[in-house]
């Protein structure tokens, strides 16, 4: 049986996770970001941050 990710925002949602985002892809200051979970809340207010760009995948 599989897992369903939580959102890992800051450690503090414990949202089912709506998309797996990559913002170490982007580069430069980002580089060591890695990736993480976020659900459905905290990805649109981290795709409005980086303005559209954040380089994203579905969380299932």
């Amino acid at each position: 049986m599989m897992k369903i990710p939580k959102c890992d925002y800051h450690g503090t949602c414990k949202n089912k996770a709506y998309r797996e985002v990559f913002p170490s892809l982007l580069g430069g200051k980002y580089k060591n970001r890695g990736w993480s979970y976020l659900c459905r809340k905290h990805y649109s207010q981290e795709q409005k941050r980086f303005k559209g760009k954040l380089p994203n995948s579905d969380a299932d």
